[in-house]
């Protein structure tokens, strides 16, 4: 049976995923370090509650100011809250980008895939670091406690903001956006993807006028 354009591209997809997911996760550290610089900046910037944001690894930490209550072996105490993320939920999107760049390379020869992942990944950036500021604030407005809330003194508003916005970040962004970019840098192949469909449909469309003129 002969395979079509968009299952070739699939298959080799996914072969890619397979090859690229283990080298990604031992390089993540490096590629988790700019989306977490910008998300700490942004941060600092917007919030006068964000003091500092630290780097361990894929984790990435910020230390606030906001006063929550912390259960100790002598009772109630407050502490000051400091919420982890874990670069890899958001940062899976680079290697669905290469895994298709490289795909649709060895399907059609689409020229300067290398360049197109680059600019991609950068690109990429802001993406992760909207989904990692994002479960930053709602750590701290949404999962801190009544004590976190009565400091922060959010509104409503506000609150369901950082919650509509945490879904984009965690549901919507990371899978979505590598695809948008990969359609952008693609446009010839996403023809011939068209043109593929259409040409085979067309001998069922006219096998079928034909039938029903017989009848």
């Amino acid at each position: 049976m002969k395979t079509t354009l968009i299952g070739r591209l699939l298959l080799l997809s996914i072969g890619c995923l397979i090859v690229l997911l283990p080298l990604w996760y031992w390089a993540a550290a490096w590629f988790a370090a700019p989306p977490i610089w910008l998300a700490g900046a942004v941060m600092k910037a917007l919030f006068p509650w964000a003091e500092s944001w630290a780097q361990h690894g894929v984790s990435a930490t910020l230390n606030t100011l906001v006063q929550v209550r912390v259960h100790g072996p002598q009772g109630d105490a407050l502490g000051e809250l400091a919420p982890d993320v874990s670069y890899p939920t958001y940062g899976y999107g680079l290697v669905l980008l290469w895994a298709m760049l490289i795909a649709a390379r060895l399907t059609t020869r689409t020229p300067y895939w290398w360049l197109k992942g680059l600019i991609g990944s950068v690109l990429l950036i802001p993406v992760q670091a909207w989904g990692i500021c994002f479960e930053w604030l709602r750590d701290v407005a949404l999962l801190s406690g009544p004590s976190g809330a009565a400091w922060l003194g959010y509104p409503a508003w506000a609150t369901n903001a950082i919650a509509y916005g945490y879904q984009l970040g965690i549901l919507m962004l990371p899978p979505v956006v590598p695809i948008l970019l990969w359609l952008l840098f693609n446009k010839r192949f996403v023809a011939a993807l068209w043109l593929e469909a259409a040409l085979a449909g067309a001998p069922r469309h006219s096998n079928a006028q034909k039938t029903i003129k017989t009848m």
